[in-house]
């Protein structure tokens, strides 16, 4: 009987061991809380080009340009709506990989500072060489003025054109 009862006994203690590392072999985590009542509120939020959500920028460009010629506009970037922002320039894509384009952005105290060639005056923030931008943080429905500037590259091919494509993020400030 006494085998019976260590046979018995050997057989609970492996139960128990096999139970135990595989309980701790397969942990799961879940914890919750709860906070005091809150609100949430969003805005409206809009960021236009010259004034449109898909602003065709015709007037920056130019024709028979060489390497090293500069072209170089102001763009009004208004923030519209009723929510602080902050926003910055992400990237500036342009569409023929053929033409190197070398870009440069300036915040500028007005139209004005942004003259077809020269050096941009009044500049209020950068110049950016690198994108994406320092976030640029508004107040609500104002606007800045940027003045990009592009360089065409030294191996420019001859007879070719590119258009570029500015991409912008915007983030809602609490």
């Amino acid at each position: 009987m006494k085998k019976f009862w260590l046979g018995a006994a050997a057989a609970v203690t492996i139960t128990v061991l096999v139970v135990l590392s595989t309980q701790q072999t397969s942990a799961t985590w879940r914890g919750q809380d709860q906070i005091g009542a809150a609100t949430l509120t969003s805005g409206e939020l809009r960021i236009l080009a010259g004034g449109s959500n898909t602003y065709p920028w015709t007037a920056f460009g130019g024709t028979n340009l060489s390497p090293g010629s500069v072209v170089q506009r102001p763009l009004t970037i208004s923030v519209v709506g009723n929510t602080k922002v902050s926003y910055r320039l992400l990237s500036i894509t342009p569409t023929a990989s053929a033409v190197p384009l070398s870009f440069s952005v300036s915040v500028v105290s007005g139209t004005a500072g942004c003259p077809a060639s020269g050096n941009p005056t009044g500049i209020v923030f950068g110049p950016w060489t690198s994108f994406p931008t320092v976030a640029r943080t508004v107040a609500i429905n104002t606007s800045e003025v940027w003045c990009l500037r592009a360089t065409v590259g030294a191996s420019a091919p001859q007879n070719s054109t590119s258009a570029v494509t500015l991409n912008f993020r915007a983030d809602q400030q609490l």
